[in-house]
């Protein structure tokens, strides 16, 4: 289980899975990837980003054009874990007017693969 205590990118290094990669075994944890649309209170933005990027579950939050003020990157070990983050906590932050929560189910850019097979720490 994720706790963001262990960086995010030893967490994908970590136990569930084992992998041979040039001779070497690497144990793998599946994780969980949520993309989060959040609207905020305009006056607020900068303040509700700084505070959601402080969540333990969250890797990115990006201010994006458009509908919606913030997307959230969340990473965690389960979907419990998604909710802990959203409704438990992103949700309660001052500022958050909405949110509209996405599971990813695969992942297939480049980093996002280098990342999970990244011998280095």
């Amino acid at each position: 289980m994720y706790s963001g205590n262990v960086p995010r990118s030893v967490a994908y290094r970590q136990a569930t899975r084992s992998t041979g990669v040039a001779g070497r075994n690497i144990r793998m944890t599946a994780m969980v990837t949520a993309i989060v649309f959040v609207k905020a209170e305009v006056a607020r933005i900068p303040e509700v980003a700084v505070e959601i990027a402080a969540l333990n579950g969250v890797s990115e939050v990006y201010s994006v054009t458009g509908t919606i003020d913030l997307i959230v990157m969340i990473r965690v070990a389960s979907h419990d874990q998604v909710a802990e983050v959203v409704a438990d906590r992103l949700n309660k932050v001052p500022g958050v007017v909405s949110t509209e929560t996405h599971i990813a189910f695969r992942a297939y850019s480049a980093h996002d693969l280098e990342a999970a097979f990244s011998l280095g720490g």
